[in-house]
Formats: structure tokens, C-alpha cells, sequence
């Protein structure tokens, strides 16, 4: 029998319940929640300060966001004990509280330390997952498990010698399907995921223990990504369980994040998109939202709500930034600004900024808004700064506003 809303909302938080992502079913042969993963809207995030964590959180609550995703630290764990899992513990906390729910990673393919492959070594990875698992287990604000991110994504096995890698490659999968079945002992009713790199190393026996399939995708072609997708959905069918994307969205690999979440839309996944914040030693190729809540780009926030630009030469219509005659009157603007301490006796330093940056910003405003310009380096955006400048030079000021009067005549036609 199915919960009630009022409980559900109880249970999981409103904004979650509000998207249907977890529905309960109570029933002698399932203990473990059913959950929607075509409902998942996730970013991988972690943030050890609290507050920090609700305010940036809550950036992602404006475009529906639902779920985290984040890596934990064996390491860590050994070096601080408990102190490190109260940290996880609270985080979740924090998470549930904002409406989010976490998918906590226990292993990292990527930093993998071949020692912890060995058997000799298997006692403490269990030790660390099962002290990560039954903090978490009962936490209203856990989605599930992801045991392992990338498994094969390391130097242990790009760096191996062909002849080597099949046989690396089964000892890191022995490790991984000890530690799923550690997980599954200690917390019998969580589910279970791994973050294949790719479709393309989904390894079936791993597969068929886990609850849920995932894989990552950074394409740099639309065939690309719709092949890693296809190939990620067969193996769902085949194994008769559902399928995400827990990781995509990288600007320096040409994967735009429009592009990636549309395929995720479009074989209705689930996904994670990383990262929720722009900063740190990825500043410049991952990131939605910027430290004081502004975004990178429209056209991500757009694709979370599956709304994408036209790419048909056919459909598409071009801006007309003088359709009202608009254009005509900013360089009318302009040109009144340049020339009224010029005609006799040249004196720029007699140019009235305020004029002038006026002048700029209605010229500025049409070519944003008709998409006419670099959208990373804003026009707005140098207005900006000349005016708070009380000091700005005069010069380069003017230099600007004849820039953006030509690049106006350019788009517009306008003579």
C-alpha cells in the first residue's frame, strides 16, 4: 500500500516528495524503498560547514534539484574515526533538511591505492564501509550506496601494460563485489549502485548485485553520448534494472551540460550533473552556480526543465535587434556621446561618463539580448565595472562605446 502524501512529505521532505522521488511500498517480499531513478535531479556537492551547505543548497532548490552525490575517504576515516563520521552524518542531515537526498560514495576508482585491492588489506576497506553504512543506514536523507565511482578510471589500469589489465581489472572487481556484498550484509534494506565510467565497462557479474545501474558520460559528440546511453538502457533491460547518469557536464571535455541532460531527459534517467558550485581545482570546466547564486549559463538551467535551443537551420529565426528601430536609437545615443566635445576642439576628457555608459547599456542590452555577443564576456558586465571605476579612464571608455556601436551597425545593418 502506498503512503500518503502528508507522510511521504514527513518522511523524505516536500520538495522531494513533491517530485515523487521515493515511493514506499510496503510489502512482505520488497523491505527496500522503491525509488522513481527517472526522477532523480542530482548534482554531485559536499561542503563540510553547515550553513555554507544550506545556502548553496538552496541555490540548486530555485531549479528543483533532489539529490547529492559525494565522494567519502577512507583515509580520512582512519585518521579522524568518529569525529569524520558524525561530519558525514550531519551533512546528510543538512541534505535532508534542504530537501536533498545523498547518494554517498564509499570508494574512489580514480585515487585508487592498489594496496587496498589485496586481500591481505580487505579487513580494513570492510571495517571503513561498515562504520559509513550503519551511521547512514536509518538516515531519513540517504538515496543509496554508490560503492565504487570509475573503477577501472585509474593509473593502476590506464598505466598497465595491455597484457596486464584483464587481470587488474577482475582484482578490482573481486574487491568491489566483496565490498557490495559488506554493504548489502550491514544494511540489507539500502540500495546499492556502482558509477561505471562508462556503459562500455559495465561488468555483469558486479551488475547483477547491485540494485540500481549507473555510468557516466562525458561525450564530446551527440553519437557518442547517444551510444553510451543505448548500450547503459540494453544493459538495464537485460538485467531488469533501472538505469541513471551519475555523472556528466564538463565544459573543457565538449560536453555541455545542455547537451548531456537532454539525453538524460530523452531516455527519461535520472542524473547527477557535476558539480553543483563553480570552484576549486575545476573552477573553469564544471559548475552551475557561481558562490553568491548567480549562474555560468541559462542554457543549463533551461535543460533541467528540458527545454533546449533550436539547432534546425531550418526553424531557427534570426534576432532582429532594430525590429522596433531600437538599434537606430542606441546609436543615435552613442553617436550624440562620442561627438559632443569633439567637433571642435578634440577634449575627451570633457566626454560625460554617465552619458556615455548610458549610451552603452541600451546598446549592451539589445546584443545580450538577441544573443550578439560572446555570452561569457558580457557587455553588462564592463558597464558595470566602469561605473563603480570613479576613477575609470575616460579613453577606454569611449573606446568601448565606439566597439559596441560598430558591432550594433554589424547585426542590426543600421547605418
Amino acid at each position: 500500500m502506498l503512503v500518503t502524501l502528508s507522510a511521504l512529505k514527513k518522511a523524505v521532505g516536500p520538495i522531494a516528495a513533491s517530485l515523487v522521488l521515493l515511493t514506499f511500498v510496503s510489502s512482505a517480499a520488497a523491505a527496500k524503498p522503491e525509488v522513481d531513478c527517472s526522477k532523480i535531479r542530482g548534482v554531485c556537492y559536499f561542503c563540510n560547514s553547515p550553513d555554507q551547505a544550506r545556502r548553496e543548497l538552496g541555490y540548486g532548490s530555485r531549479v528543483q534539484l533532489n539529490a547529492t552525490r559525494f565522494w567519502l575517504s577512507r583515509s580520512a576515516y582512519e585518521k579522524q574515526g568518529e569525529k569524520y563520521v558524525q561530519q558525514i552524518v550531519e551533512f546528510v542531515r543538512v541534505c535532508d533538511e534542504c530537501g536533498y537526498k545523498c547518494m554517498p560514495i564509499l570508494f574512489n576508482g580514480n585515487m585508487l591505492n592498489p594496496k587496498t585491492i589485496e586481500p591481505g588489506d580487505y579487513e580494513a576497506s570492510d571495517a571503513y564501509a561498515k562504520a559509513i553504512v550503519n551511521a547512514l543506514k536509518d538516515e531519513p536523507g540517504l538515496l543509496m550506496f554508490d560503492i565504487m565511482n570509475e573503477p577501472l578510471c585509474s593509473p593502476y589500469i590506464n598505466a598497465a601494460p595491455k597484457e596486464e589489465r584483464a587481470e587488474r581489472a577482475e582484482k578490482i572487481w573481486a574487491f568491489l563485489r566483496r565490498e557490495i556484498e559488506v554493504v548489502q550484509k550491514e544494511a540489507p534494506d539500502a540500495l546499492t549502485t556502482v558509477g561505471d565510467t562508462t556503459a562500455w565497462e559495465i561488468e555483469e557479474s558486479t551488475a547483477k548485485m547491485i540494485d540500481v545501474i549507473s555510468f557516466h558520460d562525458y561525450s564530446d559528440r551527440r553519437e557518442t553520448i547517444n551510444n553510451n546511453f543505448k548500450l547503459a538502457e540494453e544493459w538495464g533491460k537485460k538485467l531488469g534494472k533501472q538505469v541513471m547518469n551519475t555523472e556528466t557536464g564538463c565544459l573543457a571535455r565538449a560536453n555541455p551540460y545542455e547537451m548531456a541532460l537532454q539525453y538524460c531527459n530523452e531516455y527519461h534517467m535520472g542524473w547527477f550533473a557535476f558539480e553543483l558550485m563553480i570552484h576549486g581545482r575545476c573552477i573553469d570546466e564544471h559548475g552551475i552556480f557561481y558562490p553568491d547564486g548567480t549562474i555560468r549559463d541559462a542554457g543549463t538551467i533551461a535543460a533541467m526543465f528540458g527545454c533546449y535551443r533550436n539547432r534546425d537551420s531550418r526553424t531557427v529565426v534570426p534576432t532582429n535587434p532594430n525590429r522596433e528601430g531600437k538599434a537606430t536609437h542606441a546609436l543615435n545615443l552613442l553617436r550624440d556621446a562620442l561627438t559632443e566635445y569633439t567637433s571642435d576642439a578634440f577634449d575627451y576628457r570633457r566626454s560625460d561618463k554617465k552619458k556615455l555608459l548610458d549610451a552603452c547599456e541600451v546598446a549592451a542590452n539589445l546584443l545580450e539580448a538577441c544573443e550578439l555577443v560572446p555570452m561569457s564576456e558580457l557587455p553588462t558586465t564592463k558597464i558595470e565595472e566602469f561605473r563603480r571605476d570613479e576613477n575609470a579612464d575616460l579613453w577606454e571608455i569611449r573606446k568601448f562605446a565606439y566597439a559596441l556601436a560598430q558591432r550594433l551597425k554589424e547585426v542590426s545593418q543600421t547605418f
